[in-house]
């Protein structure tokens, strides 16, 4: 834990008279341990207006995050702030919390949004182009979380606090949005997102949310009778558990709903496929076909295959299936992009960038048409050499950056799925523990730590998928070596999903400094944590799916991601069951009232709130200039229709998204009712 005690030496009328006041930031690395007094650093600010906002607000950000790395060796730091009128209370926040909690707390005692008028602003104000009043404006920000007003000047907010003072920027042509009492938060970010990969309903088959079998070989058919000048049906979202008890569908059902031409499917996860046979036929997929590297054919007793095809096995669809041209790639990422700025996001990473997306990307960009801040991950193959691949990495980083476009990060796909029992664990499986072992490593460890080390060392971000706890564990020792090697850097490397962490690595992503990266729809009594969770990990481990209360209590950075489309989208729906761990509502596809999956790892809904705003824009090295909501912050804004604080729990799903702000402007706005 740090305690972080800011304390004026002086009241705030005397502050009012004088040149500066002194803050003071305690650090402990223990609670209840002695502060290490290493050394004492002194800052002194220029004398700046008390009015100003970014620059000044900027530059002691910048200077807070750079102290904030130097470990925690720092033991006291005192800065000298010209004309501060407010007093900031002490408050108690996790250690792991230290790089974007210090940096808020700093923007809190600097920024001026809650001082009064008189003093916000020297001289007229400049005049705005948003004026929000009347709301329950929810900042995300430790030092001060609520205000009834916000300012935007450009792309900027300029003010935070109450209406009088908000009303100072009103001129000709500014819009006044009288909030009513409704919510206005920072806009959301989903950090583990694969847009292009969403069925655009104008061109694909979408099979997602489709639980009984019947409707989804009707849908199957359907298609395909209204699509006859395809040459091949492709289309994902079926789920195993429609295929229970195997889990798995047969070439021959898909001959029956595609008897004419090929047909391949991919799943909800995106680790499995499902191929007809005309499609195998069509890619030389045969009896005498081996197993790729980290893939598999599935086979019937004589070794033909069934049609199924596990992770890396679906590559050998790739030559044959028909790719989309770059003018349908960037038609269906638009699409997928839309409806996340319906929903109130304004940022992503995403996770699974190939080439082709990577440039889909890139055309938004460079034609002014990307309304997202976006980071895209590279994703790293086994199969070829890793010197040749990093070569490739950073060029691409250097092309592909643009004005809301970043390239900087690479993912690494180190274990599979539940359904093709490809998730790494530390011990057995226990369904059937001499067939599946212990699960397998996609990267074995001695390549992993090099790999990593050098992405570590190339600055680049690690975003690693790692479902079962051998693979969150070997991926922390990875991590750990890099640090060994490099020095602790500030990549802000991230593990996704975290179906199961072993309990003496929670701990580990605090000191290694990694973000966990979750996704709260996972969290509720579907068939994958009902059926296929325990027939695999046993009743003990099951106990402990999803530890995000856990990972929050040891001071980690938690962030949320749909992973969309294998689950939903909606940021209410994945604040609901973040704090419920239930079905959005508490009811089931079929209508049932369900009970919450594990509660005992339930997060508050302000934990959920940060894991969408504040800790998403760390995750992007954005926190000086968004996540909260505060003077010299771009204005990426959410206005929902109710206080989300006075909502019943189960109803949270049903808010709705009123307004999205991205830069100033606005990039949605809610029909009225």
């Amino acid at each position: 834990m740090i305690h972080i005690l800011f304390e004026a030496n002086q009241s705030r009328r005397e502050m009012s008279r004088r040149s500066s006041a002194s803050v003071t930031v305690s650090v402990s690395d223990r609670p209840s341990g002695p502060l290490i007094s290493s050394f004492v650093t002194l800052v002194r600010w220029r004398t700046f207006p008390a009015g100003s906002t970014s620059n000044s607000t900027e530059g002691s950000l910048q200077t807070f995050n750079r102290l904030c790395h130097l470990g925690p060796k720092v033991s006291l730091l005192v800065v000298m702030l010209p004309h501060v009128g407010t007093v900031v209370p002490s408050h108690t926040v996790h250690q792991s919390l230290r790089p974007f909690l210090l940096p808020l707390a700093a923007a809190a005692v600097l920024a001026p949004s809650a001082a009064p008028p008189a003093r916000a602003q020297a001289g007229a104000p400049a005049g705005a182009n948003l004026v929000f009043v009347n709301g329950a404006i929810y900042t995300v920000d430790p030092a001060r979380s609520w205000a009834s007003a916000l300012v935007v000047v450009g792309d900027r907010i300029t003010y935070v606090g109450d209406e009088t003072g908000a009303r100072r920027f009103v001129q000709p042509g500014t819009r006044v949005v009288d909030l009513g009492g409704r919510m206005l938060i920072p806009a959301f970010q989903d950090s583990h997102v694969h847009p292009a990969f969403v069925p655009n309903p104008a061109n694909g088959l979408d099979l997602h949310g489709i639980t009984d079998r019947a409707e989804l070989l009707a849908r199957i058919r359907q298609f395909a009778q209204a699509h006859r000048d395809r040459p091949w049906i492709t289309g994902s979202g079926w789920t195993e558990a429609v295929f229970l008890p195997s889990g798995q569908p047969s070439r021959e059902l898909l001959d029956a709903a595609v008897p004419d031409r090929p047909a391949f499917l991919e799943n909800d996860s995106g680790h499995e496929g499902w191929a007809n046979s005309r499609a195998l036929a069509a890619a030389h997929v045969g009896a005498r076909t081996l197993d790729p590297l980290n893939g598999r054919i599935e086979r019937t007793s004589s070794g033909t295959p069934t049609g199924v095809l596990q992770e890396s096995a679906m590559d050998l669809m790739s030559t044959a299936v028909p790719k989309p041209s770059a003018s349908e790639l960037e038609e269906n990422l638009q699409v997928a992009l839309a409806s996340m700025t319906r929903l109130g996001f304004t940022a992503l990473e995403d996770a699974d960038a190939t080439p082709a997306v990577a440039d889909a990307y890139r055309a938004l960009d460079q034609r002014g048409e990307l309304r997202m801040r976006v980071n895209l991950c590279q994703e790293f193959d086994p199969a070829k050499p890793d010197a040749e691949q990093l070569e490739r990495f950073l060029a691409r980083r250097a092309s592909l950056k643009g004005p809301r476009l970043l390239a900087n990060c690479v993912k690494i796909f180190l274990d599979g799925a539940y359904g093709s029992h490809t998730v790494a664990l530390l011990e057995p499986y226990s369904d059937d523990s001499a067939r599946w072992g212990r699960g397998k490593l996609f990267v074995a460890p001695e390549r992993l730590a090099e790999l990593v080390s050098r992405l570590d060392a190339a600055r680049l971000q690690v975003h690693m998928h790692t479902q079962g706890d051998g693979a969150v564990h070997a991926a922390l020792d990875a991590f750990a070596e890099a640090q060994r090697r490099n020095g602790l850097s500030d990549n802000r490397h991230t593990l996704a999903h975290l179906c199961l962490i072993a309990p003496g690595d929670i701990a580990r992503f605090r000191s290694l400094h990694v973000i966990a990266n979750m996704t709260p729809l996972w969290s509720v009594t579907d068939p994958w944590e009902t059926v296929f969770a325990p027939r695999m990990f046993g009743p003990e481990r099951v106990k402990r799916l999803y530890p995000a209360r856990e990972l929050f209590e040891a001071g980690a950075v938690v962030v949320w991601g749909s992973d969309w489309p294998v689950t939903g989208v909606s940021p209410l729906d994945g604040l609901e069951t973040a704090v419920t761990h239930r079905y959005p509502g508490g009811v089931d596809p079929a209508g049932k009232e369900d009970a919450p999956l594990v509660p005992n790892e339930s997060v508050t809904l302000a934990q959920a709130i940060t894991a969408y705003t504040a800790a998403g824009a760390f995750l992007l090295h954005d926190e000086a200039e968004r996540g909260i909501l505060g003077p010299g912050k771009l204005a990426d804004l959410v206005v929902l229709d109710r206080n989300l604080f006075e909502a019943p729990l189960l109803a949270i799903h049903t808010t709705q998204v009123d307004m999205t702000v991205l830069g100033g402007d606005i990039v949605f706005e809610r029909a009225k009712q």
